[in-house]
């Protein structure tokens, strides 16, 4: 076995290891937290316009009591203003007159209470026919967003087979002791099984590499582990892809 080609093969491996973890996180993780505020977007707008119906319903109930209690002091100064002539003394008279009068303040307040109410209801009914409105047109971006992330999920499908189909034909050509080392740190380690070694650092976690083992890289005889995050090292300068 030829080590250095070995190493060549996983480090080919390792872009198009590389290329289908970040695919896989996006499809998996960024596109459906996305989704996930989409919605919750979406349903907070929906909550907006039931609040206004709400309020619209509490209106209209409040005009009914209000029309109802206008109607009742309506009828009892009617009734009052028919008594009235029906009394033999002064007294009684100027009685029933000034609860009459008093019926007929209610009365005035009432109907301004009503009127009042009445712009309410109207001011309601406008805002409900306002969110209504709005609510359609964020339906319509809420289901073009989902649209576009679900074209971009199948997008990353199509593009995430692709490499898998070209990652097969590398597969087959590494030697299985190696290739089951790298599957298993590309599993351990989110992705990433085969580092550099860079102005004598492992790229990965950037802890110094000592001269002897650079050495021990470049010797090609097994292959060296980082000390500290375990991923597999190699010296760009000493291998030709």
């Amino acid at each position: 076995m030829n080590l250095k080609e070995e190493i060549i093969k996983i480090v080919q491996l390792q872009e198009i290891d590389s290329k289908i973890y970040q695919m896989q996180e996006k499809k998996d993780s960024k596109f459906p937290i996305e989704l996930k505020t989409l919605e919750s977007e979406f349903e907070q707008k929906k909550l907006n316009l039931s609040d206004a119906e709400e309020k619209l319903k509490e209106m209209q109930l409040k005009k009914k009591d209000t029309e109802l209690e206008l109607a009742t002091k309506e009828e009892n100064a009617r009734k009052a203003q028919g008594h009235l002539y029906q009394l033999k003394t002064n007294k009684e008279y100027q009685a029933k007159l000034n609860e009459i009068n008093s019926l007929k303040a209610d009365i005035s307040v009432a109907e301004e209470e009503v009127l009042k109410i009445l712009d309410g209801v109207d001011a309601a009914k406008k805002e409900v026919a306002t969110q209504k409105e709005k609510l359609s047109q964020d339906e319509k971006a809420f289901k073009d967003a989902q649209g576009a992330i679900s074209n971009h999920v199948k997008d990353l499908d199509a593009q995430i087979k692709n490499l898998q189909e070209k990652r097969q034909q590398f597969t087959d050509g590494v030697d299985k002791e190696i290739i089951s080392k790298y599957e298993q740190l590309l599993q351990t380690r989110q992705g990433l099984a085969v580092v550099p070694v860079q102005n004598s650092n492992c790229r990965s976690c950037h802890l110094r590499v000592t001269h002897q083992k650079v050495n021990e890289i470049k010797m090609f005889d097994k292959l060296v582990f980082c000390e500290n995050c375990v991923r597999i090292l190699y010296i760009p300068e000493d291998i030709k892809l």
